[in-house]
């Protein structure tokens, strides 16, 4: 039996007459097929951190022979080893809870490079345009401004050219935008850009704020949080009022 297999089993849920119907549930092979999910996703994210099974078992304190029963779905590891095991071959914890290798995630992501930096020139240089119009700049003043030739800023424009990163930054600079202005956020590859921006303002947040954030039972009050991000002044204004009332 595939691994595909044994995750395609453990993801089918039957309706509840098929579980009156049915014979008592087989735990013992329930138990089984969730070790060697689990045993084939330590051993892929191991050989992805490219450590061997000597390496990886001192990190764990555990014996070699310990971890390769694992990856064998022979035995099954605890919670706070796995937590050890997520910490040493850098993956979260919930990657184990599921049924994809790195190497199929991998796969998934995959895109024609070529393809999409060709792509990418042509959309970068038509923002470009959009944002040196809006600011009703020619050519020549950006190319000016930018150190650089009319000519270079018309190619960069038609997408002919790849314009270096620094080049870019100058650009936005003269064009007044951002250069978030410029990122990708149409596709795989800007959804995870997003998400590691996203990641770096949680990780930047104090300890307190971070954990509050990352509580599940805080949730209610975030999407308080967030209705109220989105209000206007005057509802924000009665809302404060009507409190104030209250506590009067």
């Amino acid at each position: 039996m595939s691994f595909d297999d044994i995750a395609a089993r453990m993801r089918k849920h039957p309706d509840k007459k098929a579980l009156k119907d049915e014979a008592p549930r087989d735990f013992d092979e329930l138990y089984l097929l969730r070790a060697r999910i689990l045993g084939v996703l330590i051993r892929d994210a191991r050989l992805a951190a490219s450590l061997d099974l000597d390496a990886c078992a001192s990190q764990v304190g555990i014996a070699p022979e310990t971890l390769e029963a694992w990856e064998f779905g022979q035995s099954m590891p605890s919670l706070p080893q796995l937590e050890l095991l997520a910490y040493t071959l850098d993956v979260p914890i919930s990657h184990f809870w599921g049924s994809e290798t790195l190497g199929q995630q991998l796969q998934r992501r995959q895109i024609d490079r070529e393809e999409y930096v060709a792509l990418r020139n042509r959309l970068i240089g038509g923002l470009l345009r959009a944002a040196r119009q809006e600011r009703e700049l020619t050519p020549e003043q950006v190319a000016t401004s930018a150190g650089i030739s009319a000519s270079n800023v018309n190619a960069y424009e038609l997408g002919q050219r790849p314009i270096p990163a620094p080049v870019l930054m100058t650009l936005a600079s003269v064009c007044q935008v951002n250069l978030a202005y410029f990122l990708e956020n149409g596709n795989r590859i800007g959804e995870f850009l997003r998400l590691q921006e996203d990641l770096k303002s949680f990780t930047d947040m104090p300890d307190d704020m971070r954990q509050f954030v990352a509580s599940p039972v805080n949730q209610p009050y975030l999407e308080l949080a967030m209705k109220l991000a989105g209000m206007g002044t005057e509802d924000l204004r009665s809302i404060a009022e009507a409190i104030l009332n209250i506590t009067l």
